[in-house]
């Protein structure tokens, strides 16, 4: 005890003295810079044993995948569930009323690829390779120079049929489970790891054949479509390699501990998505309903286009929030299209001008949306390579929207109605290049849904908007009608009448001049009046639809 105490004690001091040093020197530096190399040297050498103690027991980076078995949390015992996965699973859907579950897993296995002794008992070739990153990746993130794999190497499986093995061994316990899709990340890590063994482009093309080939055997719908979110997947090796999966991560992680990162999170999914939307349909990543910027992201998620998913703790959860983006039989109100920028941002610097708004379009089946987001104050810094807070406090900037920014409305010459979703408002806007405007705070945002008005020669009007209480208010319709011709009405006076069909339940907000003399809803053969809500001074028209209840989900 004597001998050991001093020993701790310098081992702790030397500890600190390198932690220090790595933390203002090292983790923003440049590549190739002093601190870079010197750091680079120990990692090799005399801290090697100290980083793999570290990746070993506070990460799962170091770690390679040693079984297709559930692992012990899935196994009857103290600290496992008793019923395995698939009673996991079971629970889930029976009881809880999940439809689908995914599991997550690595392109190549897991985050250090496969473990040798594991391919050995498949009869499979498994490759350790210790990869050198390229100069260009290195310029952009200086620290995959000591990552565990460029230190320890990564189990990699080279030969195709080898790789069929693999993926039929992975997926088909999973499936047993009742496990019904996949994400599978670090794809652009394989492509980065291919040096020696065929190169980068070749061991993504390879890798992703077989996945996806397993993919559509193991986790296809009835109709076919694979159920297969792919991530990390920026590279273009692999980019292009998607044939059957067509779901992908458009951005860095959901970081819900890292205030600087919301910001600039949806400035970096709305950017990406205009390059990827091309290609696939873009994932703008999870987030919490319960956070200080969980509406925020909710309001991205709407007009993104974009599957819609939170990853809530059990019981933390912000209902009324996710009533907005939610109908009651679990399905949103998705818009046609991957969001993007729209024109005349798209060159804009929108976090760090102090100046822009960024606005996001989309299409609906019925008009279109565009979300402004007063995003200013973040930024990416290449030289420290992390957001970079550029201040705290900013005025409000005025957004400023023309239905015209709906690149899908541009055939389109108006007049048009445009609904401002946080404050209820309806505008008549006459032409395409007409623009709302509207105080935004920063941080802040607003959807401006906007739809063509009908007008006949009589002077009547009509735009169908939707339900005013979802986030993508005009999401909710499905099929709209022209005003139709006089028809015999219940008084013996003809009236004209206008058709449209919505989701539901919700509060319903239309345009209408003049007032309409009565609301009628099909149930089933009959049709039934609805009370309304008529503003003789804006044109709103509202009304409760009830649950749905027709064969085809809408009213």
């Amino acid at each position: 005890r004597i001998v050991l105490y001093p020993v701790n004690l310098i081992f702790g001091i030397l500890s600190s003295l390198v932690e220090r040093f790595y933390d203002l020197y090292v983790s923003k530096a440049h590549h190739g810079s002093i601190p870079n190399k010197i750091w680079s040297f120990l990692s090799r050498t005399v801290l090697k044993s100290q980083l793999w103690s570290y990746f070993d027991n506070e990460t799962d980076f170091g770690r390679q995948l040693s079984g297709f078995d559930p692992n012990h949390k899935f196994q009857p015992g103290d600290d496992g569930y008793e019923g395995g996965l698939k009673g996991l699973v079971s629970v889930l859907k029976d009881k809880l009323g999940l439809k689908r579950v995914y599991c997550w897993h690595a392109l190549h296995g897991y985050w250090r690829g496969v473990d040798p002794e594991l391919g050995k008992s498949l009869g499979v070739n498994v490759t350790n390779v210790h990869p050198k990153a390229s100069s260009h990746l290195l310029s952009i993130e200086p620290q995959l120079e000591w990552d565990t794999v460029s230190l320890f190497g990564v189990g990699l499986i080279t030969d195709p049929l080898d790789l069929a093995v693999f993926y039929a061994n992975l997926h088909a316990p999973l499936v047993e489970a009742g496990i019904d899709g996949v994400k599978v990340d670090v794809q652009s890590g394989v492509s980065a790891v291919g040096g020696g063994v065929g190169g980068g482009p070749h061991l993504a093309r390879i890798y992703t054949e077989a996945m996806e080939k397993s993919v559509s055997q193991h986790f296809t719908t009835k109709d076919g479509a694979a159920n297969c979110i792919n991530c990390m997947c920026h590279s273009t090796e692999n980019l292009y390699r998607h044939k059957i999966t067509s779901i992908a991560r458009a951005s860095d992680d959901f970081y819900p501990r890292r205030p600087e990162s919301h910001t600039v999170h949806i400035v970096n999914v709305a950017y990406n998505s205009l390059f990827m939307g091309e290609i696939c349909l873009p994932d703008w990543d999870m987030f919490h309903s319960k956070h200080e910027s969980a509406e925020l992201h909710a309001a991205a998620r709407a007009i993104g286009g974009c599957p819609v998913y939170v990853s809530d703790a059990p019981g933390s959860h912000d209902a009324a929030l996710l009533k907005r983006l939610v109908l009651p039989d679990g399905s949103v109100l998705r818009a046609k299209l991957p969001g993007r920028p729209t024109r005349d941002c798209l060159f804009n610097d929108v976090g760090r001008d102090a100046n822009s708004v960024l606005k996001i379009w989309n299409q609906n089946t019925h008009g279109g949306v565009v979300g402004a987001f007063h995003v200013q104050g973040v930024a990416w810094n290449f030289d420290t390579h992390e957001n970079e807070v550029l201040g705290t406090s900013y005025p409000d900037l005025i957004a400023s929207v023309k239905p015209h920014d709906v690149e899908s409305l541009r055939g389109t010459n108006g007049p048009f109605v445009g609904f401002r979703h946080r404050t209820g408002s309806i505008e008549i806007l006459p032409n395409g290049h007409f623009p709302m405007n509207d105080q935004i705070s920063h941080r802040g945002w607003e959807i401006f849904t906007i739809v063509p008005l009908q007008v006949t020669n009589d002077g009547i009007s009509w735009a169908p908007i939707g339900l005013a209480d979802m986030l993508n208010t005009g999401g909710a319709i499905l099929q709209t009608g022209n005003i139709e011709q006089p028809i015999q009405n219940g008084e013996g006076t003809k009236s004209k009448r206008a058709y449209v069909e919505s989701r539901g339940p919700g509060l319903f907000v239309s345009y209408a001049k003049p007032s309409p003399d009565r609301i009628l809803i099909e149930d089933g053969n009959n049709l039934l009046n609805l009370s309304f809500l008529y503003d003789e001074g804006s044109g709103k028209l509202s009304f409760m639809l009830p649950n749905e209840n027709s064969p085809t989900g809408s009213h």
